[in-house]
């Protein structure tokens, strides 16, 4: 395995466990199951993952530290360091995906 796809394979990790951390599973089983198929050596990880990215209601779309109390929204505490956490490791991933499939070529 190459470094870069070793990059890849922890910030999908830590990209995962943010996701997690805020109570979501959609994403978080997406990264998920890019990272297993990277770590068997499957290169389609890096096609599904790119699927996440782009489009309506992407991972891009995602705004987490949300809550609903009574109907209204409200911020959990913590929220802009969360975030700022997932856009750079969600950027990050897709940055090595990217460079990854470019080499693949």
């Amino acid at each position: 395995m190459d470094a870069k796809t070793a990059e890849l394979i922890d910030v999908l990790e830590q990209l995962a466990w943010v996701l997690e951390s805020d109570g979501d599973t959609h994403w978080s089983r997406w990264m998920r199951t890019a990272r297993a198929r990277l770590l068997d050596g499957d290169d389609s990880g890096l096609d599904y993952l790119r699927r996440a990215y782009g489009g309506m209601g992407s991972i891009n779309d995602l705004i987490l530290g949300q809550a609903y109390a009574g109907g209204v929204l409200s911020w959990k505490a913590g929220y802009g360091d969360l975030n700022q956490r997932f856009v750079e490791l969600r950027d990050r991933a897709a940055s090595l995906a990217d460079d990854l499939l470019r080499a693949r070529a």
